[in-house]
């Protein structure tokens, strides 16, 4: 089974330190990382994608330094990145044949698992077209199909629903979790959609730090009688978090925060913005 062992992981941009002291194993399974624009998500990915080098600290494949493994660690691993980088002059079926290839595919190989890839993400019929002539939803597709070629062990896919529409990104999910009991899949986002109910673990990165980590159950339940709907203008302690989610004003409190508050039953959306609003949860001790 393959890992990825990562140890007090930190990088710094001039004065500003993006990324500190992470330190976490990845197993086959999807792997959410789940943090505002901003918190570390995609240096962290950079750096695990061989793109960067870290500051300190070491990340292993297997228990060996990746910069040691070099070409057999980078067969290993597929990334999608933020703006992935494509020639607009190629077809989409000349992207995926550079893909393959750059992948160490036969050209048949690449073709036939190509044509699969473009169907699954219902681009087939424009396999011919230039790549400029895409909007931004079908680039995108286009993107994924090249990080699935070759049936790579590791995913990293940095915002991979950019540009896609609801029913997209719901067959993105279904297909990722086809594969995730054989691979290590990295979803970086900043969408709660995108990985809630599909993530095995979700790890929560604030300000470059790992807030807290658990499965979404472990994360929900932590703020089990915490969650509170509020009136819009109550007047509230500042540690309470105040925030608002799908036209709520809500609320963090031990206790009820005000006469008119309703306790809410907490989903991983309230999660993610107890990671941006404030403390750490209960459960966040043992990490």
């Amino acid at each position: 089974m393959t890992e990825l062992q990562l140890e007090k992981v930190s990088k710094r941009y001039g004065k500003k330190l993006a990324l500190q002291d992470f330190s976490f194993t990845f197993s086959p399974g999807i792997t959410a990382l789940l943090g505002a624009n901003g918190a570390g998500k995609s240096t962290l990915i950079n750096i695990m994608s061989g793109l960067l080098q870290a500051d300190e600290g070491t990340v292993r494949c297997n228990g060996t330094d990746i910069r040691e493994l070099k070409e057999s660690y980078l067969a290993k691993i597929s990334p999608l990145f933020q703006s992935q980088p494509m020639f607009k002059s190629y077809t989409a079926e000349e992207y995926l044949a550079f893909c393959g290839s750059l992948k160490g595919m036969s050209a048949g190989d690449a073709a036939r698992q190509g044509r699969e890839l473009l169907e699954q993400f219902g681009i087939l019929e424009n396999r011919k077209k230039k790549i400029a002539s895409f909007s931004g939803g079908m680039r995108q597709r286009l993107a994924l199909c090249g990080a699935f070629l070759g049936d790579p062990e590791i995913l990293f896919l940095d915002e991979p629903s950019v540009g896609l529409d609801i029913y997209e990104r719901e067959e993105l999910k279904s297909y990722l979790c086809g594969l995730k009991n054989r691979r290590i899949i990295l979803i970086s986002t900043h969408i709660v959609p995108d990985v809630e109910n599909i993530a095995d673990c979700i790890l929560l990165m604030k300000a470059g730090r790992l807030f807290e980590t658990g499965t979404q159950e472990e994360l929900v339940q932590a703020l089990e009688g915490k969650v509170w709907e509020v009136p819009a203008k109550a007047e509230l302690p500042a540690e309470a978090g105040l925030y608002h989610s799908d036209g709520k004003t809500l609320c963090f409190s031990d206790g009820q925060p005000c006469p008119e508050a309703r306790l809410k039953q907490p989903d991983l959306t309230d999660v993610y913005f107890r990671s941006l609003t404030g403390r750490r949860h209960p459960c966040s001790d043992c990490f």
